[in-house]
């Protein structure tokens, strides 16, 4: 099944992340950390042209009274539209949440993460919030100088006390699979010099909740199992002799950099190697949409709080220098799109 897919935006400079939707339709995009851009969020309108958000100095790089962003991918608007940002830090600033409040158009709250819950390679790169319980759960991915994850978790922030802890560290579904990520014929590696390269070795990348809070769902990038976990039980400060056979296989999925669920337990994945976006579940996977043209590398997805609509980034990550031995084959624009799903959002529906 081939699905419609709608320009939203188009970028031909910067690369968007992921996406977020406001309550009242508006769509926010961290703009992707990997080429360092001055400005790490965008609001898009409905002409399709985008500004800085919330603020140049919220959205710029971090200055000496503490505004400002280090480096973004990680972005959600809670039913409150509270912006929630995950800045990744860098050598000098620790990574942090920052709550910035749309409708009072203030900043709301700041969480920085201490550094007991981070390793020297942390990458913290994308996180759910969990409402009823007042969690926020952070994929650290890690990434190695070698590009390799080498100690991925799960740090989970309580919003009631700030506090943070990290679990199920180096669990065997958030770990790197031996299989490269290939795309077009080539894997994803970086230039070592002399004419060698490293192939990449990604884990932990894309992490879900389902829209009735029961789910936490997991997966690797260069994984092809998304795992999910009870959602109440990685709330409470369980150690990981509970957590992780708790941690459970759910269905296949293609290599990916990010998905959404819906409540039946549709998987909406962002099929890299394919140009494509496609839905999984244990009843098997389904290309929703292919093209070669708007969806190289599609990177973050999110279904809006209908169900509606399933709103995508695609930046051409893999064209990137960094990731393509050395050559930079990009071809912009870079998208922002989305496509018409009709998910399932509630208990009725999914039944």
């Amino acid at each position: 099944m081939t699905g419609e897919l709608e320009t939203l935006a188009l970028f031909g400079t910067e690369r968007p992340g992921n996406p977020t939707v406001l309550r009242d339709g508006r769509v926010l995009v961290s703009m992707s950390a990997i080429i360092q851009p001055d400005y790490a969020v965008r609001a898009i309108g409905p002409d399709g042209v985008h500004v800085t958000y919330p603020n140049p100095a919220w959205a710029g790089k971090p200055q000496a009274d503490g505004q400002g962003l280090a480096g973004v991918i990680g972005i959600r608007a809670d039913a409150d539209d509270i912006v929630w940002i995950l800045d990744l830090g860098d050598g000098g600033h620790q990574p942090k949440l920052v709550a910035w409040d749309d409708r009072a158009k203030a900043l709301h709250r700041v969480i920085v993460l201490p550094q007991n819950v981070l390793r020297p390679s942390s990458f913290a790169q994308d996180f759910v919030i969990d409402a009823r319980r007042q969690r926020i759960y952070i994929a650290d991915m890690t990434l190695n100088e070698e590009g390799f994850s080498d100690y991925p978790a799960i740090i989970v922030v309580d919003l009631k006390t700030g506090l943070a802890r990290r679990v199920l560290e180096n669990h065997e579904a958030l770990r790197p699979s031996g299989e490269p990520v290939i795309i077009d014929g080539r894997p994803l590696a970086r230039p070592l010099g002399d004419g060698e390269s490293a192939v990449y070795g990604y884990g932990f990348n894309p992490i879900a909740i389902d829209p009735l809070g029961r789910w936490v769902y997991t997966g690797a990038l260069s994984g092809r199992a998304v795992h999910r976990i009870d959602a109440a039980l990685l709330a409470h400060e369980c150690d990981d002799a509970v957590l992780a056979p708790a941690l459970k296989y759910w269905c296949a999925k293609p290599h990916c950099d990010g998905f959404d669920v819906d409540a039946a337990g549709n998987v909406y994945v962002t099929d890299i190697e394919n140009y494509a976006i496609g839905k999984a579940s244990p009843e098997g996977y389904t290309v929703l949409a292919q093209d070669r043209d708007r969806l190289g590398w599609p990177d973050g997805v999110e279904l809006d709080a209908e169900g509606r609509w399933l709103y995508i980034t695609a930046n051409q990550l893999h064209r990137l220098p960094v990731l393509n031995g050395g050559v930079d084959d990009s071809k912009p624009p870079y998208h922002v799109l989305r496509l018409r799903v009709d998910a399932p959002m509630s208990v009725r529906e999914a039944s």
